[in-house]
């Protein structure tokens, strides 16, 4: 029998559906939660105000974390990185991106921690604004992306040399092996 609290917890997140005009689909996915999972979400929700596409996202992101780290939503969400994602300065929309970035890498650790290690092989070339170096975003892909910006022959000639200087002396290919471990 459901207690008080939970009646009142059920009836806030039938209105919140309402008012964000939610699936029933994906209400009652959100509804399958165990009660303290779903509170959680809640009072996440209650600060972001997430609409059906981004509400998604969480439940996705919350349901692959939590059955692979036999964790629960009500743990996850509790996590120090999130509630300081939560308490980002800014609008909802800081917010939400604070705390799906910080759930991205609590759901892709390999990543993230490959992602370091590319920006920290490129931070190493040093080649200041002349040259920029690009990768696939979320690494679909095996090319790098080398980008000369000059605005007189000198500085493409600047450019060049450091670009030749980093395959010489093997930092260019500290990035490649970084790629190479996806």
């Amino acid at each position: 029998m459901a207690t008080l609290n939970e009646q009142a917890q059920a009836q806030q997140i039938e209105v919140y559906a309402q008012r964000k005009r939610l699936s029933s689909i994906t209400l009652a996915r959100w509804q399958a939660w165990p009660g303290t999972d779903q509170a959680a979400l809640f009072f996440l929700l209650q600060d972001l105000q997430c609409g059906e596409n981004h509400l998604k996202d969480l439940l996705n992101w919350l349901e692959e974390i939590a059955a692979r780290d036999e964790r629960t939503i009500a743990d996850i969400l509790e996590r120090r990185e999130l509630r300081r994602a939560r308490a980002t300065p800014g609008s909802r929309n800081d917010k939400l991106k604070a705390v799906k970035v910080v759930l991205r890498k609590i759901r892709y650790p390999r990543l993230t921690r490959l992602e370091e290690n590319v920006r920290q092989a490129l931070k190493a070339l040093d080649l200041g604004r002349t040259v920029q170096v690009s990768f696939p975003s979320d690494f679909e892909g095996d090319e790098v992306t080398a980008t000369l910006t000059a605005r007189n022959v000198h500085e493409l000639q600047d450019g060049l040399s450091q670009l030749q200087q980093r395959l010489d002396d093997g930092r260019f290919q500290r990035v490649f092996d970084a790629l190479d471990d996806v």
